[in-house]
């Protein structure tokens, strides 16, 4: 599955976004919500991966969407509960402003700007996420990144399995479908050589003979795309506390 980045630099600009009826979300070409070259090649009907990013507050989900082609118009058309799952960023959007209703905050600490934050601190903690797909790759670092992760981004298996042999990391994080090695095979060989490394498949294989390999093959956990941000952060999270728990 493909996919399609929109990414909104205000809540304002996500709000006339999401104003439409009929659950559609237009792709607008050259301004914040577009993401050329990503959208380039995709069909009318197809289904992709739609990644919604709100740059002002660090937020972003992931839905699958169809596209419609209307004209030159590029839009994603979404099922009632991925089009709840994408209005919910403004949901999570702290306020940047006193409400009219509502006397001023005093000042404190800001609310958490996302939900990943919620979940504890990265401490520096290294991931190794492998995936061929620029955009996700991008979106993911910038959420693990975000609460003290570092992240090392490799687009191929081969190039994950250098990775490893370099340097240290603390959990590989991989797509299914990569060029050349399969995200099964780097799995299996990271098991043989770095047994006690955790492992989490994030990809679009959703069939149970998949869930059934990977977990075969010597994955620690399994995610599936679309993914909710908030439950790739506590499974990542839980994995390198087990791993802790048992050093």
């Amino acid at each position: 599955m493909r996919s399609i980045v929109c990414r909104y630099e205000t809540a304002r600009a996500l709000v006339d976004a999401l104003a439409s009826q009929d659950r559609e979300l237009t792709v607008q070409r050259g301004r914040v919500g577009d993401a050329p070259p990503s959208s380039r090649g995709i069909v009318d009907g197809e289904w992709v991966l739609a990644i919604v990013e709100l740059t002002s507050g660090g937020l972003a989900t992931s839905a699958a969407a169809r596209v419609r082609r209307h004209g030159g118009e590029l839009t994603l058309s979404f099922e009632t509960r991925d089009w709840s799952r994408v209005r919910s960023l403004l949901d999570r959007q702290p306020p940047t402003a006193p409400s009219p209703v509502r006397p001023a905050r005093t000042q404190s600490a800001p609310p958490s700007t996302t939900a990943f934050r919620k979940l504890g601190d990265g401490g520096g903690a290294r991931i190794l996420l492998v995936d061929d797909d620029h955009d996700v790759g991008s979106v993911v670092s910038a959420m693990l990144e975000a609460v003290g992760f570092t992240v090392v981004v490799s687009p191929t298996g081969e190039d994950g399995l250098h990775e490893l042999e370099e340097g240290a990391f603390d959990l590989v994080v991989l797509d299914w479908t990569l060029p050349g090695m399969s995200g099964l095979d780097l799995c299996r060989a990271v098991r043989t050589r770095w047994a006690r490394l955790p492992v989490l498949f994030l990809t679009a294989n959703a069939t149970s003979r998949d869930v059934v390999e990977a977990f075969a093959g010597g994955a620690d956990d399994y995610v599936v795309k679309p993914f909710r941000a908030p439950e790739l952060g506590a499974r990542i999270f839980g994995l390198l506390r087990r791993v802790g728990e048992r050093e």
